[in-house]
């Protein structure tokens, strides 16, 4: 039962390797471009979020509440399940990942609100009524990072939704009034850059089967091998096996074995 449960919430543990990857590098680039965007529109020219906030907010009073819920639960309610799920699941890298990412955003973030104040860098005079004008939101910040730092390492499904709950929560964020939207984009960035620096010091897992998954995985398609080992020079996108086919006609017989993602399986010779 404890088995089929993880492999629902979370991807398979394969062979437990881990690589820091160049598109880990371009992630970096791309938040710290867009925090440098956000800061620049916000010292600059309000009027951006003045358009934005004049369309969104106030939410219409019948689902103020819902805005909130969304909000409070779901940043709060995410982080709390992740971190059950990785302690429970005694999935310790996850659990790791998690702690760090959520310590560096809220670094991050701290010492940017120490640095540009409570008016989140915007010259004085400045007023949205309704809106915090704080930068970051702390709570987006962490609450992003978490959830990113735990995508590797869930099933798709569950990435799908956790995806889902990220849009949703900063959403929320910018028509309940917590945050501006472009201190919400700029919160986005920091949680997804931060996971990024973590991802290129631990490096990412690359979430492919074992030798012995891929044992258990031909003895489903009715396939007779044995000695199952990885090829020595791997190349991008797929896992590619080495095995001994039994059973055949003509006796022993050396199979090859490409697994493509985390699940699908194609045998050939």
């Amino acid at each position: 039962m404890l088995r089929s449960w993880r492999s629902v919430m979370f991807a398979p543990v394969g062979d437990g390797q881990r690589r820091r990857r160049g598109s880990d590098v371009v992630r970096l680039a791309v938040a710290a471009l867009v925090l440098g965007c956000c800061l620049l529109v916000i010292r600059f020219d309000s009027r951006v979020d003045r358009a934005i906030t004049q369309v969104i907010h106030p939410p219409p009073w019948s689902i103020d509440w819902l805005v909130t819920v969304v909000y409070q639960g779901g940043s709060f309610g995410v982080v709390l399940v992740l971190v059950t799920l990785a302690v429970v699941a005694r999935r310790w890298e996850i659990a790791r990942d998690i702690a760090v990412s959520a310590a560096g955003a809220a670094a991050a973030g701290g010492i940017l609100i120490l640095f540009l104040g409570g008016r989140g860098g915007r010259p004085a005079g400045i007023v949205i009524h309704g809106y915090y004008l704080s930068f970051p939101v702390l709570q987006i910040a962490v609450f992003a990072a978490v959830a990113t730092a735990a995508l590797p390492y869930l099933a798709r499904g569950v990435q799908r939704i956790i995806e889902i709950f990220i849009a949703l929560v900063a959403l929320a964020c910018a028509v309940g009034g917590h945050g501006l939207p472009l201190n919400v984009g700029g919160s986005l960035a920091i949680g997804w850059g931060v996971t990024a620096v973590v991802r290129l010091v631990f490096g990412s897992p690359l979430g492919l089967p074992s030798a012995g998954d891929v044992q258990l995985l031909l003895e489903e398609l009715g396939i007779g091998a044995s000695n199952v080992r990885p090829l020595p020079r791997q190349v991008w996108g797929v896992a590619q096996f080495e095995a001994v086919e039994m059973g055949g006609t003509d006796g022993p017989a050396r199979l090859g074995i490409e697994v493509y993602g985390r699940m699908r399986l194609t045998p050939g010779c």
